[in-house]
């Protein structure tokens, strides 16, 4: 396995000095997020956050955005949609500066009346656009699954996966909390199979109906540990939390001893 931290979890506004403490945690990579004034907007800003990545021995191996939450992919609004499938192109040509091999792609964005079937139509057709942006700067779309009232099953998350990939090489980025909420995270995994390409990871507090580390929640890790181990799955495990509120260069040492934990010895044990 290689292990990551989102862009979420960096404990300082400073790229440097955050590859810095994560490198020395002992990471494998860096996943930025997109975002509408930071560095990853311009080629020059991309070339030095790859060159500061390789001087920490760190990899890049996937670039997010929250931006799709602003502009979704399934909306109703053309220039709405237009600029959600601009910032996926964005995001592409960073992932190609910095020899990253997927995007993070949320597809759609489902309001409570917004019809379903209609958000699916546009949501395929702006994946498969981007899809096939990202196939020519050797690519991949990754679409994650996230609480937008959207591919509610495995089946159904399979079939879009598959129904875009005509345009272009999609995969699945699975989350693992996000598939706790929607059912148990071991079935989903066993049912994407092969379509998974890389992994978020966070736990989940079902009481509290929010996110959290690593081992302080309700996932059945076990489950989860062998679900992948099922599927052969070695690639990226990347863990998707929030820096701690006091200290935050403490989080990502002692989240990654606890993911290390869970998948370095490939189960748990007392």
């Amino acid at each position: 396995m290689n292990y990551g931290l989102n862009q979420a979890g960096f404990p300082t506004d400073d790229f440097e000095r955050t590859c810095d403490i994560v490198s020395t945690a002992g990471y494998d990579g860096v996943e930025p997020n997109y975002t509408a004034d930071g560095a990853i907007t311009t080629d020059a800003g991309r070339r030095e956050m790859k060159r500061v990545a390789a001087a920490n021995d760190l990899a890049i191996p996937a670039v997010s955005t929250i931006l799709y939450w602003e502009y979704p992919l399934s909306s109703p609004d053309d220039e709405t949609r237009e600029r959600g499938i601009e910032i996926g192109k964005e995001t592409v040509d960073a992932a190609a500066t910095f020899d990253a091999d997927e995007v993070l792609v949320v597809p759609a964005v489902v309001e409570p009346s917004a019809e379903y079937d209609a958000c699916y139509d546009r949501a395929l057709e702006s994946v498969r656009e981007l899809a096939r942006y990202a196939a020519e700067r050797d690519v991949r779309v990754a679409i994650e699954n996230v609480q937008n009232d959207f591919l509610y099953s495995p089946s159904e998350f399979g079939r879009f996966l598959d129904a875009a990939a005509d345009a272009g090489p999609v995969t699945a980025y699975f989350d693992i909390g996000n598939g706790f909420r929607w059912g148990l995270p071991n079935r989903w995994i066993r049912e994407l199979g092969e379509h998974i390409s890389k992994i978020h990871v966070k736990d989940w507090l079902t009481d509290a109906h929010r996110p959290t580390y690593p081992l302080q929640g309700d996932i059945d890790w076990e489950s989860v540990v062998d679900a992948l181990a099922a599927i052969e799955y070695d690639g990226w495990i990347t863990a998707e939390v929030p820096p701690y509120p006091s200290s935050p260069e403490r989080m990502p040492a002692q989240v990654l001893e606890n993911v290390r934990y869970l998948f370095d010895r490939g189960k748990l044990e007392p």
